[in-house]
This record gives C-alpha cells, structure tokens and sequence, in this order.
C-alpha cells in the first residue's frame, strides 16, 4: 500500500440512508497514486496508478446508513468520498440510488472500520477486516459494517445491532464475528452466552428472510516456544462452528484461516501485519496490510462457501493474496518476553508463565 502524506480530497452528497452507486470520473494532472474511501474509511478502490493526462472511471456502491457507537447514535446524511492521492487530480462524482442486496456486518474492534491518519502509513494504521470487504466485491452488493471497537456479542444485541435491526430485509446478508471481548466475561463463555448470542442473530436474520454467516474470529499472533500459534480463543471457534451446523448455516473458519496464514511466518515477520508504529506493538489488531489479508482470506471463504447470491459476488481477481516468505535471518520469536506488554493491549489478563492452554486470556 501506498502512504499518503496529505489529508483525503473530500465529496460529500446528502442523501438518506440506502445503498447508492458512485461513479468518479478522475482526470490526473500529474503522475499519481489514488485510494479511495467512502463513509467510515471504507476501502472502494485501492493504488490506482494514472498517468499525468489519464482520464479514469471508477464505479462502486456505498451504503449509508446511521449507526450506534457505544451508547450514541450517530446520523448519517449522505454520501462521503474521500479520495487520498499523492498528486494532482481533478474529480467529478454521480451519485445514483441503486437496489441490491446489502451485506450488514457486526462484529468487534478486528471487524470495525478504523480511521486513518495523515502522513498515512499502512503499519501504524488500525484497520478491520469489514472495511476492506466492499473492495473486494461487485456492483452488485453493498456492504454496511456495524462492528464496534470493544464490542461484546451481548453488547452488540443491546446496543450497536438496533441501527440496523429494522433495516434487515429478506434477500440481505447479516455475518457475525465475535469472541475477542466476549472471552473476558464469564457470562460470556464459548458454549454458553456467547453462543446464545449468535444464535440470536441467526434467528432474528432468518425471520426477516435474509441469510446469516457465522464467523469464527480471527486468531491472534502470540507465539510459543515451539514457534506455533497458541489455541487462543478455539473454543470461541468451534462454538461459532456448532452455532452455524445447529441452524445449517454457512460458517466461514477466520480463526483457522489466519492462524494458517500467519503461522508459518514465525512472529518477526507476522508482526508487520498487526498495528505497530515502533514503540508499540500491537498481537490482536491488523494494520491496513494485515487488514486488508483477513478481508481476502475472508472473501476467499465465502467464494468457496457456495453461498447463494454472495459467493458469486467475490472479484476473484481481488482477493490473490501476494505471497510472503519469512525473512531466513529473522531470530526466532516468541510472545514471551512480552507478556507484561500484552496485558495492556487489550488482550486479557496474561499468566506469569507460558500455558500451553491459554485459550482464556
């Protein structure tokens, strides 16, 4: 990805809330780079390189819609681009109401949209798994993303999920990805409330006709000295799994595919993938690279899922992951020597030793 070292070009158009078809006709006064967002850093198009003198159509869809953070909700009244460039462009927008499908998704902080700074830098920057999803489907298909940052299943039904109960309709998608926060409170337990919670969204999507996905949530990068990922938060996996066999739902497996994914590159080189900014080292938040993985492994599941009336969405073409090798003179790492960082990032409370069973952090 490239970084971008000035503020996002703004569009803004007030509309109500519904799914809309953007088309920008971009004409590049200078060699340049683009990327752009819509609503809450959303990715719609991704370092498209133009020549100075290049004209260039890029169409997608946004959903707008209002949305609760933590207890408040927040109105949203129209269309917002936001186009991050590294040279000189000139832009023209139109912005059309458009009927398809919406795919809702709720989750926690590893799903949100995540805002940017600028300088932007790819690696200090937090980024959800959802916020890359639009980017990685068709015109035909509008994504919302509802996660939120600290985000348990329990809250999500008492709080975040009344923006968009309402707006469910039969023909829409609603996927679900919890555990990270849920695994902190008893009451949440794997088999238990946090379970009950996803069968709550399952039931409430089918009586509204649309079709729920069950996720297991993307594992986190904490390495033992036997250079695998500890089966952090497995139980959160195989509950989410028996959740979607229970309602014969389709159930996309983020923890196995990014414990997959990760593993094999030992933790020197998985850690560039999770938010760090030199100081500080992130194991539970993907960056906009590592974001931008998860998104892929997550598309590349649902493709293969043979759901009907989204497997068929996926750009194919767009979720071809770059392949990454370890460096071969990386020392040997693990999580060890970092456990008294961990406890303040967000990750639970972290035995003084190694457990081979820390599932419960």
């Amino acid at each position: 990805m490239i970084k971008y070292k000035h503020q996002p070009l703004e569009i803004k158009s007030t509309v109500p809330n519904g799914n809309y078809e953007v088309t920008l006709d971009i004409t590049a006064h200078s060699d340049t780079s683009l990327t752009v967002y819509s609503q809450n850093r959303r990715f719609m198009a991704e370092d498209i390189e133009m020549r100075a003198g290049e004209k260039r159509e890029i169409k997608f869809i946004v959903n707008v819609c209002d949305y609760i953070r933590r207890d408040a909700a927040h109105k949203v009244d129209g269309v917002e681009i936001y186009i991050a460039c590294d040279g000189d462009i000139t832009v023209t927008s139109a912005i059309s109401p458009v009927d398809v499908p919406t795919l809702w998704i709720i989750g926690d902080s590893t799903v949100t949209d995540q805002p940017a700074e600028y300088p932007y830098d790819p690696e200090k920057t937090y980024c959800g798994w959802g916020q890359v999803m639009p980017l990685l489907l068709s015109e035909e298909i509008a994504v919302s993303n509802h996660a939120e940052s600290g985000a348990t299943s329990a809250e999500t039904k008492a709080v975040h999920f009344n923006a968009i109960k309402d707006k469910i309709k039969a023909g829409d998608f609603l996927m679900m990805e919890f555990g990270h926060n849920d695994q902190k409170l008893p009451e949440l337990d794997a088999f238990g409330g946090y379970a009950d919670g996803l069968r709550y969204f399952v039931k409430y999507a089918l009586d509204k006709g649309a079709k729920p996905i069950v996720n297991s949530p993307i594992n986190r990068i904490i390495f033992g000295s036997n250079g695998k990922i500890f089966n952090l938060l497995g139980d959160y996996r195989d509950a989410a799994e028996r959740v979607a066999e229970e309602f014969n739902v389709p159930f996309i497996d983020m923890w196995t595919a990014t414990t997959d994914f990760f593993e094999p590159l030992g933790l020197y080189t998985s850690k560039k993938y999770f938010r760090h900014d030199g100081a500080e080292q992130d194991y539970t938040h993907t960056n906009d690279l590592g974001g931008g993985i998860a998104a892929r492994l997550c598309a590349g599941l649902i493709a293969k899922a043979g759901i009907e009336g989204l497997s068929d969405k996926v750009l194919a073409d767009r979720t071809e992951i770059e392949e990454i090798e370890p460096d071969p003179n990386a020392p040997f790492e693990t999580n060890a020597q970092e456990f008294e960082r961990l406890k303040t990032l967000g990750v639970g409370g972290v035995p003084a030793d190694i457990d081979e069973d820390i599932s419960h952090i």
